[in-house]
């Protein structure tokens, strides 16, 4: 019976990760909008934008959730590179996304 509870608790778990995780893809998702809806004229402007962008990523970090900071900044990176692939330059180099 012990051994029953134990793997329910995991499945539980693994379900509750797994749906954390999918939480954090679609906030990056969220998060790339304001980036990729955007002309940029100024790096200033578009570093703010970033910084609150990321903000979510920082918020997964400082709580010990590495996994769902690294799906967030897949999902992030993703669409920002399948919508705007001229802005991956930017955000790789700002300061901001290391």
């Amino acid at each position: 019976m012990a051994t029953l509870l134990g793997a329910c608790d995991g499945t539980e778990k693994t379900e509750a990760l797994t749906a954390e995780i999918t939480a954090a893809q679609m906030e990056g998702r969220n998060a790339a909008r304001p980036i990729i809806n955007r002309e940029w004229k100024d790096t200033t402007g578009f570093n703010k934008t970033l910084e609150k962008a990321l903000e979510k990523r920082y918020t997964y970090l400082k709580h010990g959730r590495p996994e769902c900071a690294e799906a967030f900044d897949s999902t992030f990176v993703r669409t920002v590179r399948t919508v705007r692939p001229d802005l991956i330059t930017l955000i790789e180099s700002s300061l901001l996304y290391h």
